[in-house]
């Protein structure tokens, strides 16, 4: 079925940039947090679980997950743009030998990282070589 392939793809994808991720926070000071604040979709969780709020245990929870799953949820209507509505992924769940399983927002997760951590590792306002006088 085409979900399971699309779980499959969404699985590896989240935990190949969670790894690469979390090994490139390493390098900023461990005080340095990062909030999963920008959702693409709104959605409220149907079942119970915590929505993990931090980048750092987002990506621990989905390095170290004993299980992980993803969940698809049908748009609206009136935001859908494929007749007969559309399904979209607007979290994963993890759960690890020590925290129970949790909602995180792939799309809040990846904004955090890539607006947040990002321009700190790369260094936003990097200064042209001085130009000196020969």
């Amino acid at each position: 079925m085409i979900l399971d392939v699309a779980t499959a793809s969404i699985i590896e994808t989240v935990s190949a940039f969670a790894l690469n991720a979390r090994r490139a926070l390493e390098v900023l000071p461990p005080a340095q947090k990062f909030q999963l604040t920008q959702p693409r979709w709104q959605w409220t969780p149907k079942s119970d679980g915590e929505m993990v709020r931090d980048l750092w245990d987002a990506l621990n929870r989905i390095i170290h997950a004993q299980k992980l799953d993803v969940g698809f949820e049908e748009l609206p209507q009136n935001v859908a743009v494929i007749a007969e509505g559309a399904l979209v992924v607007p979290y994963v769940r993890a759960a690890t030998d020590r925290k129970k399983l949790a909602f995180i927002d792939p799309f809040a997760l990846s904004h955090a990282f890539l607006y947040g951590a990002f321009p700190l590792l790369v260094g936003v306002e990097k200064s042209p070589p001085s130009q000196g006088v020969h």
